[in-house]
């Protein structure tokens, strides 16, 4: 059995039941404080009846004589007639003061007959008091034991009971962290927990999101790393056999050389492409800068109309420069974004053909959208072209590594926007990035 001390369930259990009786003896402080002689209720009723009788007595025994007491008290209860006796006084114990017997509670009165003859009435209080404790069980802290039992097992129960209802979610909660823990990450709480409707059930249900977050995350970075080896692979395959073949034939050290000096340039710039997307991955925050996206856009556009100029691909922008881009975030990142979809469309694109970026305001979003005329992508492969290391056949294929769109959608992400693609109604791809507008 586990240690009883620093267990939630037991210091549930025990806490709610000592205040159950911590509250009980509070209580029989108070009410024994109460009143103005402090006198439990059987006392009192015992010492109004005394009173009751005794003037009862003396009534008839100072109208009617000392027969009729006798008629008087056939009519008492047989238990409260032999507390009541009545003493001739002789002469000399007229004048003596009547003092009560030490340690003993009794009602004494004198009284005169209808002959003259004097009398002492005793009532006996603790005779009758006792006589109503007579096959009363004893009390356990000052309350009767029936209650105390009552109180007792309720009291339990009731704790048991609440302290099973918090320490049972919290013990499955526990469980399933030491599932992570190992690296478990399909355990699921909130099915087990729906029914609650408390805030337990709310924090099954942002610990299933954060589950399945992380299970999003390994898995991607599993996948990323797979695929981060295979492209890897292949270059450094082409560099141990360029260094294989220079040390063959001393004639080939030349041409390996160039070989060597382009696959570790495919290699640097496959690894800058790499950095870039665990950058706009991890960033988090996109920062405070503030800048214009129509500058922006405008500047990615120039750069790529000077590299268009080998293919003979026309790039055309429209905007509404009056328009206010302000935008909230990193102006780097978000260049690097734009860049990769504007460089995209040129490398689908063939010689007379346009590529289209247009930007434009919807609602409080910026939509930059860059259409070109190439061949478009299948149906079945739009959802999966943001994905790391995927690449659609193109005429300028071999050029990227996979990985530009998958940056432009994390850049997309860390500004709070989203990127989308689609194929043109008359042929060609769209992709479109919206981002929030920063307004004062």
């Amino acid at each position: 059995m586990t240690n009883l001390r620093g267990r939630l369930f037991w210091k549930i259990l025990f806490g709610f039941w000592l205040i159950f009786l911590l509250m009980t003896q509070l209580l029989w402080v108070v009410f024994s404080q109460y009143g103005p002689e402090h006198e439990p209720p059987e006392d009192s009723i015992a010492r109004r009846i005394a009173n009751l009788q005794v003037d009862s007595a003396s009534s008839v025994v100072t109208t009617f004589g000392l027969p009729a007491l006798a008629s008087l008290q056939a009519a008492w209860p047989a238990n409260e007639r032999r507390y009541l006796s009545i003493t001739p006084l002789a002469a000399q114990d007229k004048s003596t003061p009547v003092i009560n017997p030490l340690g003993t509670d009794e009602v004494i009165r004198q009284i005169s007959a209808l002959d003259g003859q004097r009398y002492m009435l005793r009532y006996d209080i603790d005779g009758l008091r006792n006589s109503y404790h007579q096959g009363r069980r004893s009390n356990i802290l000052h309350m009767p034991a029936p209650l105390f039992w009552m109180g007792l097992v309720g009291g339990l129960l009731f704790s048991m009971l609440l302290a099973w209802n918090l320490t049972r979610p919290m013990l499955q909660m526990r469980r399933a962290f030491e599932r992570v823990s190992r690296g478990d990450l399909s355990v699921r709480l909130f099915p087990m927990m729906r029914r609650r409707h408390d805030e337990i059930a709310d924090v099954a249900k942002d610990f299933d999101a954060m589950a399945e977050r992380l299970q999003v995350l390994v898995s991607d970075r599993e996948a990323l790393l797979h695929d981060v080896s295979h492209e890897l692979r292949s270059p450094l395959a082409r560099l141990q056999l360029a260094i294989g073949l220079a040390n063959q034939n001393p004639k080939n050290v030349s041409a390996s050389l160039d070989r060597i000096e382009h696959e570790t340039g495919r290699l640097d710039r496959m690894i800058g492409e790499l950095l870039a997307l665990s950058r706009a991955e991890h960033q988090g925050s996109p920062g405070e800068d503030y800048f214009d996206l129509h500058g922006l856009v405008e500047a990615v556009v120039n750069d790529a109309r000077y590299e268009a100029q080998v293919p003979g691909v026309e790039i055309q922008l429209n905007s509404h420069p009056q328009d206010d881009y302000t935008v909230k975030g990193n102006a780097e990142m978000m260049r690097r974004g734009v860049e990769n979809i504007v460089r995209n469309a040129l490398r689908f694109s063939t010689q007379g053909q346009r590529v289209h970026v247009t930007l434009s305001r919807v609602d409080n979003l910026l939509d930059i959208t860059v259409a070109d005329q190439g061949p478009g992508v299948e149906e079945k492969k739009l959802s999966s072209i943001f994905d790391p290391f995927v690449r659609v056949n193109g005429p300028l294929n071999g050029k990227g590594y996979g990985l530009g769109l998958a940056i432009t959608r994390k850049v997309a992400l860390a500004h709070g926007g989203q990127v989308a693609a689609h194929n043109g109604i008359h042929g060609g791809l769209v992709i479109s990035i919206r981002i929030p507008h920063w307004s004062k």
